[in-house]
């Protein structure tokens, strides 16, 4: 029959398409936690002993997380971004997934004034 002598290739073409359908890519995209607004000069306006937990709150909004340290408080804000790539084959995946984070500390004293604090923002080519 003619359908025997194009059945080897008619399998072959099944295989690859079927192949071709389970391999892929895939990309990854993601964003977590408070909006980074701990700009440089948004930072440069607090000062140490003079501004207030209250002071930063309004300018920064709700912290990730707020840590008591005794007779001190801890306010800290995080954002995490990731992005990534992979690739799925029958056989063997593979996935690149870089993370980057954004954050700033800041430590206030009993009486509610800023005793030190810190901020970081990571570079897009970090």
């Amino acid at each position: 029959m003619v359908l025997d002598r194009y059945y080897p290739a008619c399998r072959w073409l099944t295989a690859t398409a079927l192949t071709l359908v389970l391999m892929g890519c895939a990309q990854y995209d993601s964003e977590r936690g408070v909006d980074v607004a701990w700009q440089p000069e948004t930072l440069a306006q607090f000062q140490v002993g003079k501004t207030t937990r209250t002071d930063v709150m309004a300018t920064l909004g709700p912290p990730s997380q707020v840590v008591n340290l005794g007779d001190e408080t801890l306010l800290y804000y995080l954002n995490e971004r990731a992005e990534g790539n992979g690739l799925i084959l029958l056989v063997y995946n593979r996935f690149e997934i870089d993370t980057r984070y954004d954050r700033a500390v800041f430590i206030f004293g009993a009486d509610g004034l800023l005793e030190d604090f810190s901020g970081h923002i990571a570079d897009v080519n970090e």
